[in-house]
């Protein structure tokens, strides 16, 4: 190999590792800051409805707790295990994302009972600590003309658990049925729509 040969092999090689090392560290900034997401299901309709992008913030916890009210993306049975976590979780989802699948685990749900929070499902109704909750951003079923909560026994949310659901409540898989999440498994919080742009802006909790 000539030295000229070698120049242009090793000034190859040198933007090959600039390129890894951009990737890495986009990488690292995506799994720590802000991701794009996107809604796969129908849970949350009409508050989101499937083919939504949305951008969580991924710092909306880092010195803070989820509230009622807090539209969160978890990984149901995944913790996070921090930055490292975070950066596989990311590089699995590009992956996926070229193979034209998503993350199953990964799901969308609004937090209702948080840690020392007792809820409860009577007829269709909800109680959080004893009282009845006004759920204007529950979808009514058409036919019922009524919130399909179901009914459910009285349970406490312990340290470090969340009790979630979705707002279709009568096509959503949450708490009611597999039970409080754990807050390890929470990436961030839905805090702004991309697409649709008719529907462009902050997504509004309440």
């Amino acid at each position: 190999m000539t030295k000229g040969n070698k120049s242009i092999l090793r000034e190859a090689s040198e933007w090959v590792l600039l390129i890894i090392v951009a990737f890495l560290i986009a990488s690292i900034i995506q799994s720590e800051l802000f991701a794009l997401t996107e809604v796969n299901m129908e849970s949350m309709m009409e508050t989101l409805e499937p083919g939504d992008k949305l951008i969580m913030s991924k710092l909306s916890y880092s010195f803070d707790e989820p509230k009622r009210g807090d539209i969160i993306i978890f990984l149901r049975d995944e913790p996070i295990n921090g930055i490292i976590g975070r950066a596989s979780i990311y590089l699995s989802d590009i992956t996926k994302k070229i193979n034209k699948e998503f993350r199953r685990n990964r799901l969308i749900k609004r937090v209702v009972g948080i840690p020392g929070d007792t809820v409860e499902i009577v007829d269709n109704v909800l109680y959080v600590n004893g009282i009845a909750q006004d759920e204007k951003y529950a979808r009514i079923d058409s036919f019922t003309d009524t919130v399909l909560n179901g009914t459910m026994e009285k349970i406490v949310v312990q340290p470090n658990q969340l009790f979630v659901l979705g707002d279709n409540r009568g096509h959503s898989l949450d708490s009611r049925a597999f039970g409080v999440i754990d807050r390890s498994w929470v990436e961030g919080k839905a805090i702004f729509r991309v697409l649709p742009f008719k529907k462009f802006g902050p997504i509004d909790e309440k």
